[in-house]
């Protein structure tokens, strides 16, 4: 496929983002997505035959023998709040739709990278996977690394496009799920006397959650901001009965120094005797991998900024593995989930920018002993 100047390559990528945004992926409907893939990849790389597993689909192109370089992006997305339809605004030249920035921008760039790969200086792999947002059980990269991992433990270098604005995100937090019951005594509404509001009794665990501040940690002089907050609330009475139990969503967010085990031992000395904890959802906090020797030489050679991801990616569950893996994807993280959600235009070619030059320096580069 020629080469695009960045004005038409900006419009091939919005356009392309679009496209993804139009079919709904929410997590565990996407199918549909999938089947697009299926087709869209041939078509962009005539006699490139991706793989699909389930709901995953894995397709390898480039250079044979040059360095293994997988590009990872999840395709599902948070549920609808609104029911517009994606477009390009050009008047605030972004990308406009659920899913554009996280993160079906990096999913058009990786595309683009498909249609490309027959002048790629590297073995290019790319895995488009479903239940990012989902539990950690359910993560379709989870059924890809049992599938599929010999392939994948050829890789080199791993690059997972979720949004960061075109910085380098290093490592990920890790997260924790837990329901906290707090109890009280039943009773009926009229005569509330006779028992004990278990939303009230809640109070004293709210306050200490609400005073909760971010706590700072280093990691490889990254700083990450360990958070824990109380995200549901919800008591199993009908209306005209006082609760006697109320329970809380509790989710800690925690730095790539500590494990699951030591993020538990945290919430229970935090909860204390304020309310009984079941851990119901865990991931690892991903491995910060900036001193690796091609990313280092990459980000020194062009002043590239890294900060620490403040989020849960698959950075976590590919370092697990042992792979170099950082973020460096087109969206803005800030846009993330919300409503009227945005990717800047001028992000997309950038990122395409970025990775083809990473790509030939690379390919310039000795292989890292391991």
């Amino acid at each position: 496929m020629r080469a695009l100047s960045r004005d038409d390559l900006t419009a091939w990528l919005a356009t392309q983002t679009v496209t993804l945004c139009a079919i709904p992926s929410v997590t565990r409907d996407e199918a549909r997505l999938a089947d697009y893939l299926m087709h869209r990849i041939p078509e962009l790389s005539p006699g490139t035959k991706p793989i699909r597993h389930g709901n995953n689909v894995l397709v390898r192109c480039g250079t044979p023998g040059g360095p293994r370089i997988g590009l990872f992006g999840h395709t599902d997305t948070v549920p609808p709040t609104t029911d517009s339809a994606p477009c390009i605004d050009l008047d605030r030249r972004c990308v406009v739709g659920l899913g554009a920035s996280d993160m079906k921008a990096g999913l058009a760039v990786m595309l683009r990278l498909v249609a490309e790969s027959a002048a790629l200086p590297v073995d290019l792999t790319c895995v488009f996977y479903d239940r990012e947002e989902g539990p950690a059980d359910e993560n379709g990269l989870l059924l890809l690394c049992e599938q599929e991992r010999d392939r994948l433990l050829q890789l080199d270098l791993c690059l997972v496009l979720e949004p960061t604005a075109n910085r380098i995100e290093a490592g990920c937090s890790g997260s924790l799920h837990a329901q906290v019951a707090v109890h009280g005594k039943r009773a009926h509404s009229a005569r509330p006397w006779l028992g004990q509001n278990a939303l009230y009794a809640a109070r004293p665990l709210l306050d200490k959650l609400a005073a909760a501040t971010p706590q700072p940690v280093v990691v490889d002089g990254l700083v990450f901001h360990e958070v824990v907050s109380a995200t549901q609330i919800a008591t199993r009475n009908a209306r005209n009965v006082i609760p006697d139990q109320v329970d809380l969503n509790l989710n800690v967010r925690f730095a790539p120094n500590r494990s699951v085990e030591d993020a538990q031992k945290w919430l229970l000395d935090f909860v204390g005797g304020l309310g009984t904890v079941e851990f119901v959802d865990a991931a690892p906090a991903g491995t910060v991998c900036t001193s690796h020797p091609w990313l280092s030489a990459f980000i020194k050679e062009h002043g590239l900024t890294v900060t620490a991801k403040q989020a849960w990616t698959d950075v976590a569950r590919l370092t697990a593995l042992g792979l170099p893996a950082v973020n460096l994807g087109p969206g803005d993280p800030e846009e993330a989930h919300r409503i009227g959600e945005t990717c800047p235009l001028d992000t997309l070619a950038e990122n395409h920018r970025l990775l083809r030059l990473l790509f030939a320096r690379i390919a310039s580069l000795p292989k890292p002993t391991p």
